[in-house]
C-alpha cells in the first residue's frame, strides 16, 4: 500500500502543511508514502506530477489523501498511476459516485434533506432556480451548495436561504453562490431543504452555528473509524452507526464517508456523503487512529 500526498504548492519535496499530521503518521506507522505535484496534474502533466511516486515492482494499491480533484483530474491520476503499478482504492467511477451528491441521493431516501438539483450543463439562471424552488419547498428553508462543496463560511451571504417562497431573496443568495464559485462550481447547484440542527456552540469567527456532527470513514462496506466533526465538541451524543449498515451495501466504492448531523427532533440527519480520500480530517482528530486502522484492514 502506498499513501500519496500533495506537495506544498511549487515547492516539491516538501508536503502540504494541512497533510503533514497524517505525514507523521504514516512515518510513525512504517506506511510506504509519497508526495506528488498537483500544480503539475492541474496542467495535464501527469509524468511529471508523480515524479517522486516509484514504479512498483508488482501490482500495488494506492490511496490519495489530499485535495478535491475534478473527476478528469483524478482520471489522470488514476491513469498515471497505472503506469507504476498502482491502482488507486476507488476507481473514478467509485470516485465520481460518492464525490458528486446527486449520484448518490437516489440511495439516501429520507436520511438526507429533500434536494433539488440543477445540472450546469442545463444552465444556471438564479432568478428561474429560485422560482422552481418555491415551488416545491414552498416556505421551507434551505442551503445551497455545488455537486460537492458549499460556502458554509459565507453562512447568509452564499449559503443559507431563510424561506424559499421568498424568491428575490433566494436568487440573491443563488446568484451570489454562483459568482464566488466561479470555475471552481463543480456539476451544478443543488438546493436542500434545512433541518433546525441541535446546536452546541457559535463560531466566534464566522459566526456559523456549530450542530452536533460526525465525520466517519467507511472501507468495505463496514464503518471504519469516527470522530466528532468539529473542535471541542462534545463526545455525547454519538450515532447508531448500524442504522447504515443496509446503506453501506449499496455504495459502490470501496472508501468513502459519512457525515452525520443531529437534528432538534433528535434524529441523525446525513448531510455528506463523499470519497474518502479527499475528505479532510478535523484538526483535533487523530491522523494516526485512522491511518492505523486502515492499514490494519487492508492487510487483513
Amino acid at each position: 500500500m502506498l499513501i500519496l500526498f500533495p506537495a506544498e504548492p511549487f515547492n516539491l519535496p516538501h508536503v502540504d502543511a494541512a497533510y503533514a499530521a497524517e505525514v507523521a503518521a504514516s512515518a510513525q506507522l512504517r506506511l510506504a508514502w509519497a508526495v506528488i505535484d498537483l500544480e503539475a496534474l492541474f496542467d495535464g502533466a501527469i509524468k511529471q506530477a508523480l515524479r517522486r511516486v516509484p514504479v512498483a515492482s508488482a501490482p500495488t494499491l494506492a490511496i490519495y489523501r489530499g485535495w478535491m480533484l475534478s473527476l478528469a483530474q483524478y482520471q489522470q491520476l488514476a491513469q498515471g498511476l497505472a503506469a507504476k503499478n498502482y491502482q488507486l482504492i476507488n476507481d473514478p467511477a467509485a470516485y465520481a459516485a460518492c464525490h458528486h451528491l446527486p449520484n448518490v441521493l437516489p440511495l439516501l431516501g429520507d436520511q438526507t434533506p429533500a434536494s433539488l438539483v440543477f445540472p450546469q450543463s442545463q444552465g444556471l439562471d438564479a432568478a428561474s432556480i429560485a422560482a422552481q424552488a418555491a415551488v416545491y419547498f414552498n416556505q421551507q428553508a434551505l442551503i445551497i451548495k455545488d455537486y460537492v462543496k458549499s460556502r458554509k463560511h459565507e453562512w447568509y451571504e452564499a449559503c443559507f436561504i431563510p424561506n424559499a417562497s421568498d424568491q428575490a431573496q433566494s436568487a440573491r443568495v443563488i446568484q451570489t453562490f454562483i459568482e464566488r464559485q466561479a470555475e471552481a462550481l463543480v456539476g451544478g447547484v443543488v438546493l436542500r431543504a434545512w433541518h433546525p440542527l441541535q446546536i452546541w456552540q457559535t463560531h466566534q469567527q464566522s459566526g456559523l452555528a456549530l450542530a452536533y456532527e460526525y465525520r466517519s470513514f467507511w472501507l468495505d462496506g463496514t464503518l471504519l473509524w469516527a470522530t466528532p466533526y468539529w473542535d471541542h465538541q462534545p463526545s455525547q451524543p454519538t450515532p447508531d452507526w448500524s442504522r447504515y449498515t443496509a446503506l453501506a451495501q449499496q455504495i459502490q466504492s470501496r472508501f468513502w464517508t459519512l457525515d452525520l448531523a443531529l437534528t432538534q427532533t433528535g434524529d441523525w440527519l446525513i448531510i455528506e456523503l463523499g470519497d474518502a480520500q479527499v475528505s479532510g480530517l478535523p484538526d483535533h482528530a487523530d491522523a494516526q487512529e485512522l491511518l492505523q486502522a486502515l492499514a490494519q484492514q487492508l492487510t487483513i
